[in-house]
């Protein structure tokens, strides 16, 4: 169903033609999950129905031309077409690190998303992602499950909570905070792990294991 295609800037030096409002127009002007978000944002009053119903059924998903909240029938379609397209990049992503010899894992984090969804307990947008990751066994941590559970140990309302962590993005207490809830999954995932987490003295005190080839 999805197609890979060459990318559009392929070169620091093309980056300039995102600044070129005709170049932009040219190549956005059929993309249609920016048509959908424009839509469903209030930017743009209409949008081909028939281009969204095309799309429903390749996507296996229903949509309704004849909804009477068009703007929230978008914004599902949107939803479902973003996630089609994230479990083919994950795919791509978890073969390309076998094929080399890498590791992955994979980090979900949607503050104003999935997280306020588990702190008022309610079902989280993006679940689909999350049983597609335990479905085909992908390594991942959860960030906005580390805060659903965080919050719990707070009598703070919600925005109380966010104060006390983010600035918009999160700010040092975050990054903080952050950093420390990841550390032991990173220490269990890294082999041989890292110096201050070794077990035994007698180890090398080199970097073989990290570097390419060793």
């Amino acid at each position: 169903m999805l197609e890979e295609h060459e990318s559009r800037i392929r070169s620091p030096e093309k980056l300039d033609q995102m600044t070129d409002p005709d170049w932009m127009h040219e190549h956005l002007i059929d993309e249609l999950a920016l048509q959908m978000y424009l839509y469903e944002k209030g930017r743009i009053i209409d949008i081909d129905t028939k281009q969204m119903q095309k799309l429903a059924g390749y996507l296996n998903t229903e949509f309704n031309p004849d909804a009477e909240d068009m703007r929230q029938e978008i914004r599902q379609l949107l939803f479902k077409y973003a996630y089609a397209a994230t479990k083919y990049i994950l795919k791509k992503s978890k073969e390309f690190a076998r094929i080399n010899d890498k590791k992955l894992m994979i980090i979900l984090f949607d503050p104003y998303g999935s997280t306020r969804q588990l702190l008022d307990g309610e079902p989280r947008v993006d679940q689909e992602i999350v049983d597609f990751l335990e479905k085909n066994n992908f390594n991942y941590f959860d960030m906005n499950q580390v805060h659903a559970e965080d919050y719990k140990g707070f009598k703070l309302s919600q925005e109380e909570y966010y104060q006390r962590y983010f600035i918009g993005h999160y700010n040092p207490k975050g990054n903080h905070f952050f950093a420390f809830s990841i550390k032991p999954r990173i220490v269990e995932w890294l082999d041989p792990p890292p110096f201050t987490y070794r077990k035994s003295n007698t180890l090398p005190n080199d970097f073989k294991g990290y570097l390419e080839g060793n």
